[in-house]
């Protein structure tokens, strides 16, 4: 496991906006940010995105892709192509797994929730996934979650938005078996 990624849950209406960094070190993803905004502004996280690439080196940003808006300003802030849609949703899944000219994945999570939840349970369960206390909202979202058949119940959940920039942010670590 190498590399480092970013997932990033922008916020909608009610629900806050969740920024998670990792990297992938000695077999290990550590996470190196983790933070949810309460009604952020919305030019001030594409900044503060922009700077997390710069100042961590980001291969991978992984972004919930029901906010088309934020993924085309950011890949425009960052000199890549906005316009994601020409690629198929194959093509997409193979760029994010081999190609470097392409930072940001859209990631459409009426499809992958489950998915995403799944590859982080095994992940944290299998103990590849090392989080320092500092990040107390990530520790707290993840001591609450509930898995409620396949998906996450963000009733009971606490910091839900911060849970799904994490699972983002793990979709550029696999691993096999007996690694």
């Amino acid at each position: 496991m190498s590399g480092k990624s970013i997932g990033i849950d922008p916020a909608y209406g009610s629900s806050n906006f969740g920024i998670v960094g990792t990297q992938g070190v000695d077999q290990k993803i550590q996470v190196i940010y983790a933070e949810e905004f309460e009604r952020p502004d919305y030019n001030e996280m594409l900044w503060l995105v922009v700077k997390l690439i710069q100042q961590y080196g980001y291969v991978r940003v992984y972004i919930d892709g029901a906010n088309p808006s934020f993924i085309k300003s950011l890949k425009r802030m960052i000199g890549e192509d906005e316009h994601y849609e020409k690629y198929t949703k194959e093509q997409m899944e193979r760029y994010s797994r081999t190609a470097y000219s392409m930072k940001v994945f859209p990631v459409n999570f009426s499809t992958k929730h489950r998915d995403m939840l799944g590859h982080a349970k095994l992940l944290l369960e299998k103990g590849y996934v090392a989080i320092n206390p500092k990040f107390h909202k990530l520790v707290t979202s993840l001591s609450t979650a509930v898995d409620n058949e396949g998906a996450l119940d963000k009733k009971v959940t606490l910091y839900s938005d911060i849970f799904d920039a994490f699972r983002l942010s793990l979709q550029n670590y696999y691993f096999t078996e007996g690694k």
